[in-house]
């Protein structure tokens, strides 16, 4: 079905989300498992990473700077 009926067919089955689809053409293909481009959804974004180094960054300066504070007496 295409929206503005461009005479090509729709990839996509009605009511099918995106993943859902590339499943089940690659098990129409015979293929274990999904395709290659396809984004692992249990690893992290880059971004993810980016907040938690800089959060990490942070409560580093913190606790360094709290141990400092008690080496030096807190003066």
């Amino acid at each position: 079905m295409s929206f503005l009926g461009g005479g090509k067919p729709d990839p996509f089955e009605p009511g099918k989300t995106e993943r859902e689809n590339k499943q089940r053409a690659a098990e129409k293909a015979g293929a274990d498992k999904p395709p290659a481009d396809e984004n692992d959804p249990r690893r992290p974004t880059i971004t993810r990473i980016a907040i938690w180094l800089v959060a990490g960054g942070i409560g580093l300066y913190f606790i360094g700077s709290g141990i400092y504070g008690i080496i030096t007496q807190g003066g």
